[in-house]
Order: structure tokens, then C-alpha cells, then sequence
């Protein structure tokens, strides 16, 4: 559930294009993005059963994002909004990886709580509710993060576990997040966003400090290509190195970190093997180009895991 976006990725791009010219790259790509749409995609490919929530325009890209989550195994919850365009972003990457980004928000901005039906969902068997993309959902947010933390808290008295990711926060009103950690089982955000929530630095003192917050059960912090810290309420700790693989395209390795973290736990996994899996998952979106390009199976999955030590 959260933001779902076409992606148009354009790569090598050298330098900035002067006005009026026209500069060539190698490839454009059209793919699904958004990190509820990566997280819940692979999940899907890592063999979870996965229903993807969200808001697209009535438009030729809300049209790809709907045949996107079929192709990818995904039950499609998508509801096409005829008041707003689908959310897009241009992805220009230059010849080390590194990625710019020119974003439209469109239909994200209008998903509220009441497109998300929680008991219908924990009816069929749902067991794990992860919200994807806070900070760019408006309609969750609110003025002081309740709509959100409402979600949650009834998620959690319907019997979910409640996940949650976040995106840069543009704004800086960073504690508009607070409310909501006292509902999350599982918060998974990057090392640099939660310094900012926490305003600590040292990896171990954030996650100390999140779980201050109310965080229920697991921090996750993804470090890049300093691995992940993982940590539970009850002070079980791993800090552990990358897989070793050729980058070529950093987009979505964060969602897949956590569709490798959530695939594990949902399979009753130790926190350590989560982390480990988590891991491997963004290493598998690292080596393509995409978020999903690189993502293969369960099976592999586990092969790059257990290279991890």
C-alpha cells in the first residue's frame, strides 16, 4: 500500500542537456515504480501472496501500472482516479549509478485510509499490512500524521503486523512520522532519513532512539552499501555487510531489501536470517536496471543469503 509511479529511466546520461539540444543515451525505459509497487512485486516473486493498494489516473501510465501488477503475480487493489494523473518520474542515471529524479506526485496524493479495506483483507488471510512511501502520501499524512496512525492502530486490533517505509520528507517536518511509530511492528527506513527523525547519528543510537519513538518489535535501517543494522525491541542486533555484486542501477534496492526482509519474516525465519535475505534482495535490484529487472525467485534468494556471513 502507498505510492505507485511510472518510471521513465534514461541511461548514461553526461552532464546537463543545453537548452534546445538534443542529447543521446543508450536506453529508455518504461517500468513500474514506487515503492509500494517494488516492495509488493517482489514479495509477489519471492512467493509471498501480495495485494498492491494504491491510486493511479485514468491514463495510459495508470494503464501500464494495472497490467504491471498482473505480470507480476499481484493482486491488483488499484483504484483509477479520473481527477488526477498517475504519479511519474523521470530517473536520469549517469555512467557511475548515480540517479536524479524529476517527480509529478499526481494520483499518490489522493490515497486516504478509507481505500485500504483492512477487513476484508484480514478475512481472505491477510497477516501483514506495510505502508510504502511516507512523507508522499498527503491523504495519509494529514496536518499531524492521524490519518496514518489511525490505519495502523486498527490494523494492529485486527491481528496485522504493520510495516511501514518512508521517502525523503522534502518538508522537514520529520516528526510528522512520531504518531505513527507506536503502530508500527516493523520500521524500515534508510540510515539518513531516520537520522533525521531521531536527530542522532551513530546507527545503534538511532535504532535506540526509534524504538523510544514507540517503534513495537524491529528497526531496519538500510546503509547502502554499508549493509543493514537490524534490531529488535529486546536488543538482538546484526549489522551486516552487502552481497558482493556489480551495481549497475541502484533504483528499488531499498524496497527490495525490505520485500526480502518481510518474505522471511512472514516464513517464521530468525531476525538474523531476515536480515541476511533482506540483504540479498537489494543486491538482486542493484545488478539491473529497474527495480525489478534484477529479481529472479525465492530460490536465488536464498543462494545470495547464505553468502552473507
Amino acid at each position: 500500500m502507498g505510492i505507485l509511479v511510472a518510471d521513465v529511466i534514461a541511461r548514461p546520461v553526461r552532464g546537463t542537456a543545453e537548452k534546445g539540444r538534443l542529447e543521446l543515451v543508450d536506453e529508455v525505459l518504461l517500468c513500474s515504480g514506487g515503492s509500494a509497487a517494488n516492495t509488493g512485486y517482489v514479495l509477489a516473486r519471492f512467493g509471498i501472496p501480495t495485494a498492491v493498494i494504491g491510486r493511479v489516473g485514468q491514463d495510459g501510465f495508470g494503464d501500464f501500472l494495472v497490467a504491471e501488477a498482473r505480470r507480476h503475480g499481484a493482486e491488483s487493489l488499484l483504484i483509477r482516479d479520473p481527477s488526477a494523473a498517475t504519479s511519474a518520474t523521470q530517473v536520469l542515471v549517469d555512467e557511475e549509478g548515480e540517479r536524479t529524479f524529476i517527480h509529478a506526485i499526481g494520483a499518490n496524493a489522493r490515497l486516504v485510509p478509507g481505500d485500504v479495506p483492512l477487513e476484508d483483507l484480514r478475512a481472505r488471510g491477510a497477516r501483514l499490512l506495510h505502508l510504502a512511501g511516507y512523507f508522499a502520501l498527503p491523504g495519509m499524512e494529514g496536518v499531524d500524521g492521524g490519518p496514518a496512525r489511525d490505519l495502523f492502530a486498527r490494523a494492529v486490533q485486527l491481528g496485522y503486523v504493520t510495516s511501514l517505509d518512508n521517502v525523503w520528507n522534502a518538508r522537514g517536518n520529520w516528526e510528522l512520522i512520531n504518531p505513527l511509530l507506536p503502530h508500527t511492528d516493523i520500521f524500515c527506513p534508510s540510515i539518513h532519513d531516520a537520522r533525521h527523525i531521531t536527530r542522532a547519528h551513530e546507527p545503534y543510537l538511532v535504532a535506540q532512539k526509534l524504538f523510544e519513538l514507540g517503534v513495537r518489535r524491529v528497526v531496519a535501517l538500510k546503509m547502502g552499501a554499508e549493509g543493514s543494522l537490524v534490531m529488535s525491541r529486546e536488543g538482538e542486533s546484526y549489522q551486516l555487510p552487502i552481497v558482493p555484486i556489480h551495481t549497475v542501477d541502484g533504483t528499488g534496492s531499498g524496497d527490495a531489501f525490505i520485500a526480502g526482509f518481510l518474505a522471511a519474516w512472514l516464513r517464521g525465519m530468525s531476525l538474523e536470517a531476515c536480515a541476511k535475505y533482506g540483504n540479498a534482495g537489494g543486491a538482486m535490484a542493484a545488478r539491473a536496471m529497474g527495480a525489478m529487472n534484477g529479481i529472479t525467485d525465492w530460490g536465488e534468494l536464498e543462494i545470495l543469503a547464505k553468502q552473507i556471513l
